[in-house]
């Protein structure tokens, strides 16, 4: 039996702490002249950190589906993946928010 508690906690948190970044970042210096998102590289953190909320929410999905499945280690390890790629684009998203 797999302990995934932590897993979740960990995904809870950078979801948090990603939805509070768009959040201030969208609404910084926001109006009808200047909006937050006008550049190809605020498309582009944009877009990232965007891929990478779709990705937490599908792994969130997966961690919480309580359905009996043929093969719960090779589910695991996809939900696994998932996690790690959207933790990689959570990261290159901010990062790059952060050096552009």
């Amino acid at each position: 039996v797999l302990d995934l508690s932590d897993l979740v906690t960990s995904l809870g948190i950078i979801l948090g702490f990603m939805l509070a970044f768009l959040a201030n970042w969208g609404a910084h210096d926001d109006t009808a002249e200047d909006p937050a998102v006008s550049s190809a590289s605020d498309w582009l953190i944009f877009a990232t950190l965007a891929a990478s909320i779709l990705l937490f929410v599908i792994v969130l999905y997966r961690l919480l589906d309580n359905t009996v499945h043929a093969q719960p280690a090779e589910r695991y390890r996809m939900t696994l993946r998932l996690y790690m790629t959207g933790i990689a684009a959570a990261f290159s998203g901010l990062a790059a928010a952060l050096l552009i």
